[in-house]
């Protein structure tokens, strides 16, 4: 089964979606348009097949996100007051002083994941980032709590995009280097060059359970959201 993310390009190189019930990375630099990406795909489950969605953001205010994604043309505030989006998180700043305040842990926010998924049929996760998802630990073996996560909403019938940010000069995918082992898929994206025609780089690095396209290809943020150009090669600068 294939959990479609409506933009075209891409699930034309999943080879027809997402596969259904599983935890994808999607890696890259800032500025690249992970997030637009990750909320187009809660977005488009929305209109496209009534699916809910759930976005966990540790890095901006939910007011924020549904401004930015009201300038690309989707109207998240709509979904949002309807309950077809849920919006959770906050600053990671923030969030660490709350969970300093009540004592609580990164199992209290995976908790609280899983009771906002069971309560509103959640069939779509977004935890934007990953990175900032693992800071919150204190003393947990970082597999356990990303392995812990992902089963969690695998179990729960959630097919996830986990964000991770990543610096553009490192040659690994991700910044612990354990993520993409863990994980059932990795997308990366690679930031706009000279020699791509200034358009960034879109590439599945790793699909389990199917099989997708093996080349990076051209990917852009556009007034509209993102587009993939899945038929045009980017080429990486020597």
């Amino acid at each position: 089964m294939r959990t479609k993310t409506h933009i075209v390009g891409l699930d034309k190189m999943l080879n027809g979606g997402l596969v259904r019930n599983r935890s994808i990375m999607l890696s890259g630099p800032t500025g690249v348009g992970k997030s637009i990406l990750a909320m187009q795909y809660l977005y488009n489950g929305v209109i496209k097949h009534k699916e809910p969605g759930l976005y966990v953001t540790l890095k901006e205010d939910k007011n924020n996100i549904i401004r930015d994604m009201t300038e690309l043309g989707f109207d998240i505030k709509n979904l949002e007051t309807n309950k077809k989006i849920q919006i959770i998180g906050g600053r990671i700043n923030n969030l660490k002083t709350y969970m300093g305040k009540v004592n609580a842990n990164i199992h209290h926010v995976i908790t609280e994941i899983e009771e906002v998924v069971k309560e509103n049929n959640v069939k779509r996760v977004v935890i934007d980032s990953l990175n900032h998802f693992v800071s919150l630990n204190d003393k947990e073996d970082v597999r356990e709590i990303i392995t812990k996560l992902c089963h969690k909403l695998s179990e729960l019938g959630c097919t996830t995009i986990l964000v991770s940010e990543k610096d553009n000069q490192m040659s690994r995918i991700s910044k612990e280097g354990i993520e993409e082992f863990i994980v059932d898929g990795i997308i990366s994206i690679h930031k706009a060059n000279k020699k791509s025609g200034f358009k960034h780089g879109i590439k599945i690095n790793k699909m389990r359970g199917t099989s997708h396209d093996k080349e990076t290809r051209l990917f852009e943020i556009t007034p509209k959201g993102v587009v993939v150009y899945h038929k045009e090669k980017y080429f990486h600068e020597d």
